[in-house]
């Protein structure tokens, strides 16, 4: 068979919680994605941008020589890591591509307006929770999500971040008018979780993960990228995609 390379690279955290969610949802991209062309395997590696081992870099050094490979960045929005890490990792090797993060996906709005919808009577505002980026493209790919998801609630959401962008999770609850509503775009537990937390909002949902959805739209952007570059390898898409 012709091994092709699927680098499932997440940020990593310190949180043994969220290390376990992370490793919940390689198990099940591996599974739901075994169904491909005979003579052509998607072989799945664990690689990290940051935090935890091993390296993205080091496990595409790794790998067999020639063998093509895509990292599937398991992130929710472009930074630093997809457009500096990820980038540079990828133009180091032939044969080798990167998916996109998971940005403004339809199904990603609509697992969030699943989530805010228990709590929508109560709240008097909502708020996207990010993990935030200094990069207007991540930033922007937030704020289309938030607009996704304002459609699906009827109503206003802003958007806020945990670091790197303004404004932050803490002052749009402080400056708030009644009972806040936090949408955690977050996508496993971790210390940003604990600072959404920290926050003083009435209601903080749970981080993205586990959620089968989640896992079909990493798949969604692991097939676009190999739809995109078909030089890379041939495949058939499983059912659904």
């Amino acid at each position: 068979m012709t091994p092709v390379h699927v680098l499932a690279a997440s940020h990593g955290t310190d949180s043994p919680h969220g290390q376990q969610q992370i490793h919940r949802l390689r198990g099940e991209l591996e599974r739901l994605a075994g169904t491909h062309r005979p003579g052509v395997q998607l072989v799945f590696h664990e690689a990290y941008v940051d935090v935890q081992q091993p390296r993205l870099p080091e496990v595409l050094a790794a790998l067999p020589a020639g063998e093509p490979a895509v990292v599937l960045p398991l992130l929710v929005a472009d930074g630093v890591h997809t457009t500096e890490d990820i980038s540079e990792a990828v133009g180091g090797r032939a044969n080798t591509i990167a998916a996109a993060p998971l940005g403004a996906l339809p199904a990603l709005a609509r697992v969030l307006a699943a989530r805010a919808a228990p709590h929508l009577d109560r709240a008097r505002n909502v708020v996207l929770a990010a993990a935030g980026t200094r990069l207007d493209i991540g930033q922007r790919q937030i704020r289309e999500l938030g607009a996704l998801l304002a459609g699906l609630l009827g109503r206003p959401v802003l958007t806020g971040y945990c670091a790197g962008a303004q404004p932050r999770v803490g002052q749009l609850v402080a400056e708030a008018d009644g009972q806040v509503l936090v949408l955690s775009a977050l996508l496993a537990e971790g210390y940003f979780q604990g600072t959404l937390r920290s926050t003083g909002a009435w209601q903080v949902t749970s981080p993205l993960l586990p959620d089968v959805t989640i896992t079909q739209c990493f798949l969604e952007r692991l097939f676009e990228a190999l739809d995109e570059h078909p030089g890379v390898t041939k495949y058939d898409k499983p059912d659904g995609f």
